[in-house]
């Protein structure tokens, strides 16, 4: 019989240094944490005019299912195959769900990443939250059975119950579309620079440790680290929901507005996740050391983000008012080269963000809603657009 510890190896995280890529059951994986994930989700479903709900459900159906077909093995029969499926879930982060009753079309969670982070981040809500684990749910379906099925969340933590329920529709639906890529850039270009770094900082001191930190769920499927709760987003996740998103709202006439609502979110995301990670005790044993002024904090700040595998990116020119970053092999835009081909403008709404909320973070003043603007970014060059690299310029606002 095979146990949960048998397939836990399937799972294993292998990290490639030359990319600064995290790789679980054959995708690239993206650290974030829920105020993130949150905020995204709420910015695509909030959106009118669009069928945002629909965007997060198809894109978590195609890359789960096709995750989960990767983590499966030919001689698995069906009770390991969902079991799989579960240890998947969890084991990602993001939170527990229970299949044993699949076959009567009943599906529970008693812990969710998503409904945490909307809870912790932006407060009650009237309405469900759980529209990715009704996407991971489809997916699983169809990666254990091949049939393609709708799940409808009746039940939710976020509204006051006990736990999440899901209702499993099999009623005849439109066939499970394929995660199609083209293979669009092998690896990243040799290194540029120079690049700056700090005396103090030894970034791959950080790198490897993070690195090698259990980010995998505990016993109700959370990552609780950094003073955060994280969980290991699949890219092609993120990419096919913004690319989705800004596509959607290109058709309005409003695809500006949607990038600059993916930047906001981001750089939210670049002021609360780092926050989290500068007053936790991780970075208190590891990191404070090391740190002596604002520049030192900037740079381990850089050295963890790509331990999270965000975008290989690194300073190239840095004062307390200015920011320069290059980033060689970002998720972002070596997604959409995947998906979409060569892009007419830049793509990294994430990374853009970030870096503004990261100089806010560091050298801005107050709360984080009165830090929050006081720099720009902007992403003057795209790999995405058949540049050699990504370069975003940062600047306080006068």
């Amino acid at each position: 019989m095979v146990t949960g510890s048998d397939l836990v190896p399937r799972l294993t995280m292998q990290y490639e240094p030359a990319t600064y890529r995290r790789r679980i059951a054959g995708h690239d994986v993206i650290i974030h944490c829920h105020h993130y994930n949150a905020r995204l989700q709420r910015t695509i479903e909030g959106a009118r005019g669009i069928d945002g709900k629909g965007i997060l459900v198809g894109a978590a159906e195609v890359v789960f299912g096709d995750q989960l077909a990767r983590a499966l093995r030919p001689g698995d029969d069906e009770v390991t195959r969902w079991a799989v499926a579960e240890l998947l879930y969890r084991h990602l982060g993001f939170g527990r769900i229970d299949l044993s009753r699949i076959g009567e079309g009943i599906v529970t969670a008693d812990s969710s990443h998503f409904v945490e982070g909307w809870l912790a981040g932006l407060g009650e809500t009237t309405d469900n939250v759980c529209s990715f684990t009704e996407g991971y749910l489809q997916g699983a379906v169809h990666a254990v059975t091949g049939a393609a099925v709708r799940v409808r969340e009746v039940e939710c933590m976020a509204r006051g119950a006990g736990r999440c329920r899901f209702e499993v529709d099999r009623g005849e639906r439109p066939a499970v579309a394929a995660n199609h890529k083209e293979p669009a850039i092998a690896s990243p270009r040799e290194p540029g620079g120079p690049y700056a770094k700090s005396a103090h900082v030894d970034e791959q001191a950080i790198i490897d440790a993070v690195v090698g930190m259990p980010m995998i769920g505990d016993d109700a499927g959370l990552i609780p680290a950094f003073s955060v709760y994280l969980a290991n987003m699949p890219a092609d996740f993120y990419n096919r929901i913004c690319i989705g998103f800004v596509e959607a709202m290109r058709g309005l006439g409003r695809d500006k507005a949607a990038i600059r609502l993916l930047v906001s979110d981001a750089e939210h995301c670049g002021m609360n996740t780092f926050r989290g990670i500068m007053h936790s005790p991780e970075w208190d044993g590891l990191i404070a050391p090391m740190v002596r002024d604002r520049a030192d904090a900037l740079h381990a700040i850089i050295a963890i983000s790509n331990a999270l595998g965000w975008g290989d990116w690194h300073v190239t020119a840095h004062t307390p008012r200015t920011l320069a970053l290059e980033s060689r092999y970002g998720y972002e835009a070596v997604g959409y080269r995947e998906y979409r081909g060569l892009a007419a403008a830049p793509q990294c709404a994430m990374l853009t963000g970030v870096a503004a909320g990261v100089m806010e973070l560091v050298y801005g003043e107050g709360t984080v809603e009165e830090r929050y603007g006081t720099f720009s970014a902007r992403e003057e060059r795209c790999v995405g657009c058949g540049e050699p690299s990504c370069n975003f310029a940062v600047e306080q606002v006068e």
